[in-house]
């Protein structure tokens, strides 16, 4: 892996100053500008995340006959202006000990580490009353019949865990915090929440259509049904297979549908159980925090953000007591 530490980043680059650094072309769309020129909205990487830069006067044929494409590291001169850069030159990066791999954002825990602690806690969940096969073996079986695209989606195209395996990390944690809630809240049923924390977005493998390097789009599917609706489906009919107590899957299909919490929010309908209820406040909590270690990877000790992130209520506060990497 090549260092890119040396190099400065995106968020923290000052306004007006003009600096080169390697970047991952994520994406490539030709547009028109209000005087009918053409630009291309480029979709650039540093390794923290994707910003999206104009490409003024150019086209993606154009780029791609100077060796500019999806996929490929480049070497960009630009400068701050406001809120936006400006390109001034653009290039294949020509240091071949810089690779995609460098750029591409991972979780910090191992992927393969994380799924098999979900598989162990949901069969640890395991209820068997002695007539139907238990929900969890229902929820182990989607995880391993679906197991490389679970362990590989982005969880959303700009929101929280947006990245290479954000599916897996944020339902990694989800899973993790509904098993500690239950030993808080005794009316919880500790199988339904860990399955439905495990299973709450596995819909999005179908919403999203997600590249090598992490970054997700929306295909028809996800256009037409949303990924709420989607997972909820697929349950059900994984279920339909299965001889799991019917309440249990009832209830389950509920809490997928459910987890948004709102209607504005997106939800199909709105929490009515416990289980529903704590499901939807750790699905928010952990996409809250998410956007904390975010900006806080971008923030000096003591500072806060230049603008409130996108679904939150306030700018964020970095606490003195981090170092700059945010931990």
């Amino acid at each position: 892996m090549a260092d890119l530490e040396s190099y400065i980043k995106l968020a923290k680059a000052v306004n007006g100053e003009k600096f080169t650094r390697p970047l991952l072309v994520m994406s490539m769309e030709d547009a028109t500008a209000s005087n009918g020129k053409p630009y291309v909205k480029l979709g650039l990487s540093d390794g923290t995340g994707k910003k999206l830069i104009n490409r003024f006067d150019e086209t993606c044929e154009n780029l791609r006959g100077k060796g500019v494409e999806e996929g490929s590291v480049v070497t960009v001169k630009l400068v701050k202006n406001g809120e936006f850069f400006n390109i001034i030159d653009i290039s294949p990066c020509k240091d071949e000990s810089i690779t995609p791999d460098d750029f591409v954002k991972m979780p910090p825990i191992d992927c393969g580490v994380m799924y098999d602690e979900i598989c162990a806690i949901i069969r640890a969940s395991a209820q068997n009353d002695g007539e139907h096969v238990p929900l969890a073996e229902l929820a182990l079986g989607i995880l391993e019949k679906n197991k490389e695209a679970y362990m590989t989606s982005s969880a959303a195209i700009t929101m929280h865990h947006n990245i290479k395996g954000g599916l897996l990390y944020h339902s990694y944690r989800m899973v993790k915090s509904a098993d500690a809630l239950c030993g808080v809240y005794g009316i919880l049923d500790r199988e339904l929440m860990v399955c439905g924390a495990a299973l709450h977005d596995i819909g999005k493998i179908w919403e999203y259509d997600t590249n090598e390097m992490g970054d997700a789009s929306e295909n028809p599917v996800g256009v037409l049904y949303g990924h709420l609706y989607i997972g909820a489906n697929y349950v059900r009919s994984e279920a339909n297979n299965t001889n799991c107590p019917p309440e249990k899957v009832k209830l389950l299909v509920h809490m997928i549908l459910s987890h948004h919490g709102m209607q504005e929010w997106g939800t199909v309908v709105c929490p009515a159980t416990a289980e529903a209820f704590a499901l939807h406040y750790i699905d928010n909590m952990d996409a809250k925090i998410y956007a904390c270690e975010d900006n806080y990877a971008l923030l000096e000790p003591c500072t806060v953000t230049e603008k409130r992130p996108f679904g939150l209520d306030n700018r964020i506060y970095k606490p003195g007591w981090l170092s700059d990497s945010g931990k």
